[in-house]
């Protein structure tokens, strides 16, 4: 949930009135337009390829329903000058199932009125028994949401940062940061270096495996799988086989990234007990989503994850932190930890707030933002 940037003070200009209302077909080419002109810097019309990515993603999910979907603020004269993107993702709450919804790209033209920023953030205090979070915010969104009874989540606040090949690691961030991504192949330049460094410098100790091997995992077996492994924690997405295959087949549209890619974790036994879901790039970064694992078996898991992330060829592999992951990751070395973005929850559901305060919530990957294209793509 990314605002623009320099942050704007959201007050009311002497303007005509509009209105906040769901988002319907018919908009799109005008969020399209909004988003390239805010995030893009190019105030054009947008192409079709953008039109038809956010027509699936706001209009198409399972769980749509105008209430928990894309709300827009339209001008009087017909115009939509701001927008909050949101998908809706069903949850289970303690036993019971709840309306949910993931808040995406919050967009305003500041240049034109900040009324309706202020609406569409008040029209997000929750009043209803339903559910709604975001993994994206910047500091001032964070702050509005805040500010309307949001609980942050901070521990979900950080990345984590596992690196193979140190100085690749290195130049695919500089490529990243100051050179807009245009060299994608830059890190196979450090390759001859990172080669001779990690036999010159004590490499991680090799712990041992545990019996533990990993398999490729068909995505019809993840849609089975994937609610299994969380369903431990109290306020975990529903995950239906409908609504898990519709995020990951927009998720796989993500190439920018990677390919997406899905591996199984077995014991010596050959039973399932953790898999993890990434976009895998040989050369350059492993972008984790979702390391899914059955109670107690988190460290095996990622031990074995960063195994195959590392023979793969990966310069370094990212996520985000959870706390079930937390005592897995802090025996791993060459790993560090960054401010990634803020992650709060909207809710009057008492549950799920207890279940907030306890770290026994279940978000990110696919049940969060860090899939979308919005992020990486439509320059």
């Amino acid at each position: 949930m990314s605002l623009i940037e320099p942050d704007m003070q959201i007050e009311a200009r002497p303007a005509q009135r509009g209105a906040v209302r769901p988002a319907r077909p018919s908009d799109i080419p005008a969020i399209a337009r909004l988003f390239l002109k805010i995030f893009r810097s190019a105030d054009r019309p947008a192409g079709t390829d953008l039109q038809n990515y956010l027509r699936t993603l706001l209009l198409a999910s399972p769980s749509y329903s105008e209430t928990s979907g894309t709300q827009v603020y339209e001008q009087r004269d017909g115009r939509i000058r701001s927008a909050l993107l949101a998908v809706p993702m069903r949850f289970v709450a303690c036993g019971n199932i709840v309306p949910g919804r993931l808040l995406g790209v919050f967009m305003t033209d500041a240049d034109r009125e900040a009324v309706g920023a202020a609406q569409l953030i008040l029209a997000l205090r929750p009043r209803r028994a339903d559910f709604a979070f975001c993994d994206s915010a910047s500091p001032t969104s964070c702050n509005h949401l805040l500010a309307i009874g949001g609980k942050p989540i901070t521990l979900q606040n950080l990345e984590w940062a596992r690196s193979f090949r140190p100085l690749g690691a290195l130049a695919g961030r500089f490529n990243t940061r100051f050179l807009r991504g245009r060299f994608p192949s830059l890190p196979v330049l450090a390759h001859p270096f990172d080669s001779l460094l990690r036999r010159l410098l004590p490499q991680p100790d090799a712990r041992e495996q545990g019996g533990t091997r990993i398999a490729e995992m068909p995505v019809s077996t993840f849609l089975v799988q994937a609610p299994r492994l969380i369903a431990h924690y109290a306020v975990r997405p529903l995950w239906t086989e409908e609504e898990l295959s519709w995020l990951v087949s927009l998720a796989a549209e993500n190439t920018r990234l990677g390919a997406f890619t899905i591996r199984s974790v077995l014991d010596r036994n050959h039973a399932i007990i953790g898999c993890f879901v990434y976009f895998a790039a040989p050369g350059r970064t492993a972008h984790v989503l979702n390391v899914l694992s059955l109670p107690g078996q988190e460290t095996a898991v990622l031990d074995a994850m960063f195994r195959h992330l590392d023979e793969t060829g990966h310069v370094e592999a990212r996520g985000r932190a959870q706390p079930a992951l937390m005592a897995g990751l802090s025996l791993q070395r060459w790993l560090v930890f960054r401010h990634r973005a803020f992650t709060v929850a909207l809710t009057r559901i008492p549950e799920i707030n207890d279940a907030i305060a306890r770290g026994d919530i279940y978000l990110g990957g696919l049940a969060g933002e860090d899939w979308s294209r919005l992020l990486t793509d439509f320059d």
